[in-house]
């Protein structure tokens, strides 16, 4: 990008002067105000690309006079570089919550002013690149990436968009099961009408609370459309007597009402389904209905050589949804995101994107993530092993279970010595177990 158009407002008449020199000896097309009335007035006028803002003047301070321009959307396309003799790390925070590009701090150091603009260009650059792009491309719904697992991912979609048979998607947490549920409907034959994405826990909320208003609301929304249900496998017996009747008679039966309803079945999964027919929770006639045609989608770790296409995607959906600043991912900061384990899968992914946009600016650097990756390991880890998308009981349950085979394990399977560490009766322990399915001698 050649050189643009700059905004200098400093009070100081020498710095304006030595700035515009400088910056017109480098193909800048420059304009001076000496305080806040007139850089309002020279914006108007010029328009600039980037605007060097002083943040102590006569009138008005230069934070003062940011947010205001902001707020008044005058600065949707300058980048903003702050100035001051004076600078403190919170004036320079501040600045950049109100959406400053940088902040220098004076003197100033005339080669860093250059290199402040030309990276402040760079970025336009960028971004106007990436909007341009972005109007070009229709809507990325299917499956990202050149693996070979996704490629097949690709292929079983477009097979299965000539059908309208139920579909069970099975995957970890956050390994995009909902995306890919959305993909199989936009490509069918069914794409123009709705698709309703419920849960496994409101479905069997209305039941047990009578709500068949509800159900029937949102099953009519999907007639001759599509209805997702997330962990199918945490469906009540009433829910799946219900869904059986829809699969095989495309009937709705409730109470003594009979509702005809044409709707595709996607069941989501986190893979416990078979498990809960081996133990009576899921009832296996269903469990074959939809198992008809299961698709599996791999953990991120399977598959880390689509990460550089996967960041692309995220930093374009950012930048260009939420207004946040393009920032591209270096080589050697991909190199360390494909050698990370990624046990949040895709989800964690994309917030990693959406917070390293949030707060940071320029290239991306390697040391940037390690940065980031060192500070979030530990939260990422905890809430990768949360669920909330269960009811309170089952959380509790997997908790409970969770903590009594790890304590047997420690103990060899020792009941007397679990119950005495956990601090629980060795009779209670015994219906504890039972109860969440734990063999004292083989806790898994």
């Amino acid at each position: 990008m050649k050189p643009g158009k700059l905004l200098i407002v400093d009070d100081e008449k020498d710095i304006r002067n030595l700035m515009q020199e400088i910056f017109a000896e480098e193909g800048y097309k420059v304009t001076t105000a000496a305080n806040g009335v007139q850089a309002k007035q020279a914006w108007r006028e010029s328009l600039p690309d980037i605007m060097f803002l002083d943040v102590w003047m006569p009138d008005v301070d230069g934070i003062s006079l940011l947010k205001e321009m902001q707020q008044d959307a005058y600065l949707e396309h300058t980048k903003v570089i702050m100035m001051s003799g004076h600078g403190t790390i919170e004036t320079a925070i501040e600045a950049t919550k109100l959406g400053a590009y940088d902040f220098l701090e004076k003197p100033l150091s005339l080669a860093k002013l250059i290199v402040t603009a030309e990276r402040a260009m760079e970025n336009i650059r960028l971004n106007q690149e990436n909007r341009q792009l972005k109007q070009k491309l229709p809507e990325q719904f299917l499956p990202i990436g050149k693996s070979k697992v996704m490629i097949s991912l690709r292929e079983t979609i477009e097979r299965l968009s000539k059908f309208t048979m139920p579909v069970l998607i099975e995957g970890e947490s956050g390994s995009g099961k909902h995306h890919l549920a959305r993909a199989l409907h936009k490509t069918s034959s069914r794409k123009d009408d709705a698709i309703v994405e419920l849960s496994a826990y409101d479905f069997n909320r209305h039941l047990e609370q009578m709500q068949e208003a509800a159900i029937l609301q949102q099953l009519r929304q999907a007639d001759m459309g599509t209805l997702v249900i997330a962990n199918i496998e945490q469906l009540s017996l009433d829910a799946q007597n219900i869904l059986t009747n829809l699969i095989q008679n495309k009937q709705l039966q409730l109470d003594e009402q009979s509702i005809s309803l044409d709707i595709r079945i996607i069941a989501l999964s986190r893979g416990d389904l078979e498990w809960a027919v081996e133990h009576n929770k899921f009832r296996e006639e269903l469990y074959q209905r939809l198992k008809v045609m299961p698709i599996a989608i791999p953990a991120l770790r399977q598959h880390t050589e689509d990460i550089p296409e996967l960041l692309d995607y995220f930093t374009n959906h950012y930048v260009t949804h939420d207004a946040l600043e393009y920032r591209h991912f270096s080589v050697p900061a991909q190199n360390i995101l494909r050698q990370y384990a990624w046990p949040g899968n895709l989800k964690e992914l994309q917030n990693l994107v959406q917070r390293i946009l949030i707060l940071g600016s320029g290239e991306i650097t390697d040391e940037e993530i390690r940065s980031y990756l060192k500070e979030a390991q530990i939260d990422t880890n905890q809430m990768a092993s949360i669920d909330t998308t269960v009811n309170l009981k089952e959380a509790k349950d997997r908790l409970e279970a969770a903590y009594l085979s790890q304590l047997l394990r420690e103990t060899s399977g020792n009941v007397a010595e679990t119950a005495k560490r956990s601090g629980i009766d060795r009779t209670n322990l015994y219906r504890k177990l039972k109860h969440l399915g734990i063999d004292p001698k083989n806790p898994i």
